[in-house]
């Protein structure tokens, strides 16, 4: 009797226990997706640069260089660039 009851209630932990793996996995699900329709404008920016062909590779190569040639004269812009970005973030959420 004693051991009918024991797995009997190790039997409702196990259900329970994978009942909340379910819930766990479908709330990972939800929020992947949610994740996912939040950034989907990266998504669409890198699929605007792949139809640029070789002339987006070869500026962002140039661009590069100039970086690491350059890199004290562009390290005056930071500020200048951080805010311009969070002016154009301003714009996308409006």
């Amino acid at each position: 009797m004693f051991a009918q009851k024991q797995l009997n209630d190790l039997a409702e932990r196990r259900r329970l226990l994978v009942l909340e793996a379910d819930l766990h996995r479908s709330l990972i699900i939800l929020e992947r997706e949610h994740l996912r329709s939040k950034f989907d404008w990266i998504h669409q920016a890198r699929e605007r640069v792949a139809t640029g062909g070789p002339w987006v590779a070869a500026g962002g190569a140039v661009a590069g260089l100039f970086a690491v040639r350059h890199w004290r004269n562009l390290a005056k812009w930071i500020p200048t660039s951080l805010v311009a970005l969070r002016w154009v973030k301003s714009l996308k959420n409006k």
